[in-house]
This record gives C-alpha cells, structure tokens and sequence, in this order.
C-alpha cells in the first residue's frame, strides 16, 4: 500500500511537472535522444539548433522548415525572425532565427542560392551579425564564377587636386561593385564592413598635412578584385603676406611700393574694396608674388589679399604709420633719404645731421629696435578652437632682417630689407598651455620680439564629465560560455579608446557587490528590468547590457543599451563571429563602433519655445533619436558655459524626432525659462 501510494504521488508529480511543461522550450532535447514531447515551433527550433551544433545538418534543415510552417510537425509555425519571441503567457525564446538557421545549413550544404534566399529574408525582419556572416560566404561562392568588373569609388567631393584652408577633411564616398565590396580602407584604416554590399559608403574624418596631401582608397570585393582611388588636398593654411621695400612721399602724396606674396599664389588683392588684382580665370599657375605701387590717402586704405584655399590677409594702412618708414626726398626729389625714425635717432644721438646709410643697407650705428605690433592679441589668451590666428606688424626703416615666430622664419631671403612687413599665421594649438615667440631683427641686429601664451582648453560641453554615464554589467549566456569576462575586458576598452564618446564607470571591480545587494543573478541581466535596480546604485546613464550566444561554429555578442531612469531599450545591436582566438576583439571593435554610431555627437539650436517644450533645429537627418540628450549654451557664450539651475546643467531630453526637426523636453521642470530661444544645444 505504501509503495502504491508512494507510486500515486510520483505519477501525480510527474503529471503536475508535464502540465507546467506544456509548451515551454525543451532546452536540452539531447537529454531525450531527439525525442519532442510537445510540437510547437519553438520545440523544432531548439531540437534544430541541437541537430545543428552536433553536425547532423539535415535534420537541423527538417526541424527549422518545420519552425517555418513549410514542412509537417509543429501544430503552427513562426515565420518571423527575432530577437526576442513570445511563446505563451510570459515565456520567451531569447535568439529565435530559423530562416537565418535553415540559410546557414543551405549554405554549409553548398545551396548558395537557396541560402541567400532565407539569410535576406531573415535580414529583413530582423538584422543580425550571422546572417551577415554567412550571407557573405553565399554570395562569395556565387560571384566567384561570375566575370565582374573591379569595385568602382566615387567620392562625395571633386577628385580634381584642390587647396583647402581646413586641417582636416571629410573624405567620404561610395565603393561600388558587381561583386559586392567587402572591404574598403580609408588612408590606410579599414572601414568597418559587417556585410558586403553592391555599394558601401564611406566616411572619415583625415588629418592633413601642410602641403601635397595624397589621400587613398582601396576597395576589394568578395572575387578579390581591387581598386584603389586617390584623392589631392593641398593644405595651405597661411595667408598672403605684404612686403613693403619703399614708403615715400611725392608730389603731396604718400606712396607704397612693395609685393604681395603668397607660395600657393595670390587671388586677388583689393584696395577699400576695389580690386587692384585679380588673378585671370583661366591661369593655370598663379603668380607668388604680385608687384604692387599704392597710393595711399590721408584717409588710408584698407588692403585684403587672398589665396586660392581662402586664406586672407586684412591691415590698414594709414599716413602717420607710413610716416614713420618714409625717406625724405633726396636732392634730385627722389626718395633716397633717411626715414623720420633715422633722423629722430640721429638727433637724440647729438649728430646734429642725418645719419648715413652704411654698406649693406643697414644704418651706421643704428641702434633704434624695430617696431612689432601684434594686433588684437594680448600676453595671455584661453580659447577652445583647435589653432590660433596672429596678425602682426613688423617695421624698421632700416631694413628688416628677420621676422620669426618660435624661430620659424616668415620672411624670406629675398624680402630682406623690407620697412614694413604685414603677416598673419594660423598656429596650430595643443591641448594645455602653447607660449609662441614673435620676433623682428633689423639689419643692424637689433631685435625686439614679444611672448604669447595660449592655453587651449577643452569646451564644457564636451567635458568627460557631461558625457553620458555608461556601465558594462557581466554578461549573461545562453549557454556555459567561459568568455563573457574576456567579451566584457574588450568592449570596455573599445569604449574608452580616443575619441572617447561615453564615460565608462565601474570597470572590474564593483558588480558583484551591485548584484548582491539588489539581489540580481548573472542570468537576472537578461531581463532590462534588473536596469531600474542597478540605477539605485550605480550613477550611469545607460547600462550596455550583453548577452552571449553559442552557435554552431562561432559565437553571437548581443547588447542592449538600456536607460536606468525608466528600463527603456534604447538602442541594440549584435556581431558575430566565427574565429573566437582571431577573430573576435575584431568584432567587439565593430560593435563598440555601432554603439557609438547609435548616439552620434550633434550640435544645433533652439528655434522655439513653448513652456517645458522646446524645438530644436537637428532631426532625423543628422542623426538625432528619440530620448537622445542635450545640453543647452546660452548664445552670447556658444558652448563655453552650459546653463545651469543651481549646480546641475539644464537638460533637453527628445521626445518626437521629425525629418529636419525635433521637440524635447526640458530638465529640470524649473529650467523653462532659462532656456531661450537661439540658445545652442550639443548632445551629451
């Protein structure tokens, strides 16, 4: 009786166990020899994925076509590939792609054809780095008895060599191919290409050098066909300069002779905005120096040249400067005597005449320094730009010798012996504090120089600590992984590579202690909900919250960003690869870069206000999203100052995103009307 009894209960147990069991996923069907107890989709696709890994592919193909409705089993099927899938009640299958699946058997099996079919459809109800992976494979056997012309580039700009006045450029475009480009570098780094395309486009931003600068592109397809497109920039980034030889006063008036100069050519030159010079449009070479004779009124006159990258040059010239560098007319009524600075100094010498002019050109005994003016520049400056733009005076009537900044020379052997000397120089400024030494010597050897500091700093709004806060929690597996740490070390140091985009908290150390004082598993993380917990304690913004998958013959990296205010997923993503030793902190790069790519750097402005609502200027077309942040710069300091209430800066947060166009909302509520329209805003 007891033993009946004992029997009673088990048999009871087991029918309890087999009722909550009922249409849940058999996760280990090996357990049952390939047996399934239930026959829905979701039981095909896990006996699928098992046939699958252990090699037995045609019974894989049977059980995925099954999950699909396309062969006889499952009491219904699922067509749809996703990420997430709903079996009953609040049960969920994490991974469920059995077209992607039955694409990959079709493949291995050599059906090129029929994979590419179901790896496209999968693509398009839901992407993933394995259905690239092997959709790449497919079309790479298929192209490969294909005859196909070599990948085509086409840049965004002129390929005709160009000078730019910019110390970088925008070098974007298209590689285009019958047999589908997988690769394309950019100066020599690679782009990162998940699936080969016929046309991928290509953007990065390239340092230039000054001078010739000769910019490549190399594209290759899946048949191993290379082209490489080259593209000139001549990075001219100092503007014209303005020699005088000889100042002189004749027939009642003041005239200048001296050149105009310029290494890449001047353009044109104007005189109170009336052109003196202008370069002929068809010239194939322009002139580096063009001879100029000014007459120059009591008024003065402003002069501007410009070369051909658009550099400019500006100074005035006016009488009582000129005066000072003027030879007074000689017996004949030429302009061959000493200046009124010579004279000046030979009378305070007690000469009682005017001093001779010595072999050489230099003054005898000429001990007056020259003149350096620096205009609109003071000893100590603090800017955020990237260079720094001196515009300079240099006079003696003596003659100058030299004029240098931090010993570079600006003025050339042939242009010794000028009196006056209008430069500009744009000066390329590191982070921290730059000191720059101008200097003018005369022919004497007389010299008077002036010391520039300028202290680069970093603006507010792109300070590391208005950064969004973004922490990368242990990732989960769906299986016994031994690399989610090594998964985990690698995204954390793609996050933190220069530029950095986010700023990353909590590395190794602390998230044992979070999990255990919310009461969070590993496997918890799963779930974006765990997020609100972790929020209590960790100070992020966003939490990167992965999830490892072992498929057959590689391995899946999926992540979440997930907002610890609210529990929201607001961005995903994934790679795959399929040589975890080589191939794999390859493809962590790729997905730190889609991450990144997700919250892109934008800058615009407020152009209306309605209350706690704002619209901004910047919308889906440059790449703003929903829920994306910004921080606000009244206009009158354009990002140097963030608006604040209190200690904490004001925030926009987006809530609709249009085509050229977004509204947001302002943070805090009490920040309404210290928002202003005009005001400019700069993503977090």
């Amino acid at each position: 009786m007891k033993r009946r009894g004992a029997s009673g209960l088990w048999g009871f147990a087991a029918l309890l166990l087999g009722v909550a069991l009922a249409g849940c996923v058999v996760t280990a069907p090996e357990e049952t020899g390939g047996a399934l107890h239930r026959h829905n989709w979701w039981n095909y696709y896990a006996r699928g994925q098992f046939f699958l890994k252990a090699g037995r592919r045609e019974e894989a193909m049977d059980d995925f076509r099954r999950c699909l409705g396309e062969a006889r089993g499952a009491r219904f099927g699922n067509g749809r590939d996703m990420w997430r899938a709903r079996t009953y009640g609040l049960h969920f299958v994490e991974g469920y792609f059995p077209n992607r699946e039955l694409g990959v058997c079709l493949c291995e099996a050599g059906d090129f054809g029929a994979a590419v079919r179901y790896l496209e459809t999968s693509l398009r109800q839901e992407p993933s780095g394995r259905a690239k992976h092997y959709l790449n494979v497919a079309r790479q056997a298929l192209v490969a008895g294909r005859a196909a012309v070599a990948p085509r580039v086409t840049f965004a700009t002129a390929a005709a060599a160009a000078p730019t006045r910019e110390r970088w450029l925008e070098l974007a475009g298209r590689a285009e191919g019958e047999g589908y480009v997988r690769r394309v570098s950019v100066c020599g780094e690679p782009v990162y290409v998940e699936l080969a395309e016929r046309a991928v486009a290509f953007g990065r931003r390239v340092s230039l050098t000054e001078g010739t600068n000769v910019l490549s592109v190399e594209a290759e397809d899946l048949k191993g066909q290379r082209t490489v497109a080259r593209l000139v920039r001549v990075a001219d980034w100092q503007p014209p300069r303005l020699v005088v030889r000889e100042v002189a006063l004749r027939d009642g008036a003041w005239w200048l002779e001296g050149e105009c100069r310029d290494v890449g050519g001047v353009v044109g030159v104007r005189a109170d905005g009336r052109e003196v010079y202008r370069a002929s449009a068809g010239a194939g070479v322009l002139a580096p120096r063009v001879p100029l004779t000014l007459r120059v009124p009591a008024e003065g006159v402003a002069l501007e040249a410009s070369d051909m990258a658009g550099n400019r040059l500006a100074c005035r010239l006016t009488p009582s400067d000129l005066a000072l560098t003027a030879r007074r007319p000689d017996a004949q009524g030429q302009g061959g005597g000493a200046t009124l600075l010579e004279r000046m100094e030979a009378w305070s010498g007690g000469g009682g005449g005017l001093r001779l002019v010595a072999a050489g050109g230099a003054p005898a005994g000429d001990r007056l320094r020259p003149s350096l003016s620096l205009k609109g520049c003071q000893g100590f400056s603090r800017v955020s730009a990237e260079e720094f733009f001196l515009d300079g005076i240099a006079t003696d009537g003596g003659g100058l010798e030299a004029v240098t900044v931090n010993g570079e020379p600006l003025l050339a052997s042939d242009e010794r012996g000028a009196v006056r000397f209008y430069f500009a120089r744009r000066l390329p400024l590191d982070a921290g504090t730059n000191r720059f030494e101008v200097a003018a010597t005369d022919r004497a050897g007389n010299r008077t120089s002036e010391t520039l500091t300028v202290e680069r700093t970093t603006p507010e709004y792109l300070e590391e600590r208005h950064r969004l806060g973004v922490g990368v929690p242990p990732l989960t597996a769906a299986d016994s992984n031994p690399l989610g740490a090594r998964v985990k070390r690698s995204l954390e140091s793609e996050l933190v590579r220069e530029p950095v985009r986010f700023r990353l908290l909590e590395r190794d150390e602390g998230w044992d202690f979070v999990l255990r004082e919310q009461g969070l598993s590993v496997s918890d993380l799963a779930d974006p909900s765990a997020a609100l917990r972790i929020g209590k304690m960790v100070p992020a913004d966003l939490l990167l919250m992965g999830r490892i998958f072992n498929e057959s013959k590689g391995i899946t990296v999926y992540v979440k960003v997930v907002e610890t205010g609210d529990g929201e997923v607001v961005f995903a993503s994934d790679v795959y690869t399929a040589d975890v030793e080589r191939g794999l902190d390859e493809a962590i790069a790729g997905l730190a870069l889609k991450v990144e790519q997700g919250f892109p750097l934008l800058a615009g402005e407020v152009v209306k206000c309605q209350g706690r609502r704002v619209t901004l200027n910047v919308g889906r077309s440059a790449g703003a999203l929903e829920r994306s942040r910004f921080l606000v710069s009244a206009a009158s300091v354009a990002g140097s100052t963030l608006c604040r209430v209190g200690e904490e800066p004001v925030q926009l947060q987006v809530e609709r995103v249009y085509p050229e166009t977004s509204t947001a909302l302002v943070l805090p509520a009490s920040a309404d009307a210290v928002v202003k329209e005009g005001d400019h805003v700069y993503t977090r």
